[in-house]
């Protein structure tokens, strides 16, 4: 492979991944409206509710080592938020 071909492509990739990544910042926008317009809509329980069944939903199609990270992970930072609620809240 010459060098102008090497080039070409490392340019290409450079745009795919400059493109991928401001689709997904366009996605994220995108999900943050959604988002935000339900839970004014709806209120927390009912965002609670929608957030247990997208874990249990993406629970169910993972790996068992994907799964267990989730799971430690959600459990490490339940305690982290349990814990600051409690060391911020009035005695």
């Amino acid at each position: 492979m010459d060098q102008d071909l090497q080039l070409s492509l490392a340019n290409n990739a450079k745009e795919w991944l400059a493109l991928s990544l401001s689709i997904s910042s366009a996605e994220k926008q995108a999900f943050g409206k959604v988002h935000d317009g339900f839970f004014t809509t709806y209120g927390a329980n009912f965002m609670a509710h929608v957030y247990r069944l997208t874990i249990e939903r993406a629970l169910q199609s993972m790996p068992e080592t994907e799964r267990d990270k989730l799971m430690i992970t959600f459990r490490e930072t339940m305690d982290k938020a349990i814990d600051e609620h409690y060391s911020t809240s009035p005695s």
